[in-house]
């Protein structure tokens, strides 16, 4: 009997998951480090994945940014988000953790030592003007500039239908992110051999049905929460007024959070998928069950 073949499912850079996966396995490291150390001007290769996930303390909305980098030889750490569905919103929400890894980063004993924080977002758009940005805070009453921590954006739109011409790995690698079937990643990786291992890996873990259960669920997090978003978004512009936005926005995730339910979802994943608390969801299994 002839057995049945497969379906593979496309697995994305763009992905916390994926972006875990590949960055415990040390093969990996030249690939990430060649894209990320032009940003910050540092190599990472002595830089370790953290994977304690530390959040703001909030219970209803979830601030943890998933991949996080410390090393022992510096005082730095460095903070990276994948933004799938960039938003104002997710902007607030990368400042906001910015700080919260600041408070966390002091480190106890005779001498209390601050680590600065880096932090990187990687933006599925395209800017106008730049590939890459840089920000920073000043201090409103001296003029300088505040030297705790850096932002940096990359707008990875911008590297959509770059291929590797052999004099190009930066920008190439960085239009892997932006790829959408496996057949473009191999025209993007051309002959480059750090790209082709990626490709390769990628391929594999589209049959992976263990890595496929966390890349979906995430996916399906991502996704949902940008539905309510927009969603609410468009109810408060209909209403005119500013709590439209907040309102529409709730319908909407008690609405999803229904569905999910109703699909066997778990109350954990569906409380990480929307800013629902665990109070709300018990009301509306409560309500689902009458």
């Amino acid at each position: 009997m002839k057995e049945e073949k497969k379906e593979k499912r496309f697995i994305s850079l763009l992905s916390d998951t994926t972006f875990k996966h590949f960055f415990k396995i040390e093969d990996y490291k030249e690939f990430f480090n060649t894209i990320i150390k032009p940003i910050i001007n540092m190599d990472i290769k002595d830089f370790e994945l953290y994977d304690a996930e530390l959040n703001s303390g909030n219970e209803k909305r979830d601030y943890r940014l998933d991949i996080l980098l410390v090393s022992n030889l510096v005082d730095i750490v460095i903070s990276i988000e994948m933004n799938q569905f960039p938003s104002e919103e997710t902007k607030y929400k990368d400042r906001l953790y910015i700080y919260s890894l600041l408070a966390k980063s002091l480190n106890s004993g005779e001498d209390i030592k601050k680590k600065k924080v880096i932090q990187i977002n990687f933006n599925k758009e395209k800017h106008p003007y730049v590939s890459k940005g840089s920000f920073y805070l000043m201090d409103k009453v001296t003029n300088r500039e505040i030297k705790d921590f850096e932002i940096y954006e990359v707008y990875l739109e911008n590297y959509k239908g770059i291929r590797y011409n052999g004099d190009n790995k930066e920008e190439a690698y960085l239009s892997l992110f932006t790829a959408t079937s496996y057949e473009e990643l191999r025209e993007i990786a051309g002959d480059d051999k750090e790209a082709l291992k990626i490709v390769d890996e990628l391929e594999r873990l589209g049959i992976d049905d263990k890595f496929g259960v966390v890349y979906d669920n995430e996916m399906m997090q991502k996704k949902m929460i940008n539905t309510a978003r927009n969603w609410g978004y468009d109810d408060g512009k209909e209403a005119g007024k500013a709590e439209g936005l907040e309102e529409g926005a709730k319908a909407k995730e008690i609405e999803i959070a229904k569905n999910l339910l109703n699909m066997g979802i778990s109350k954990e994943n569906i409380i990480k998928a929307t800013n629902l608390s665990e109070e709300e969801i018990n009301n509306l299994l409560k309500e689902l069950n009458s």
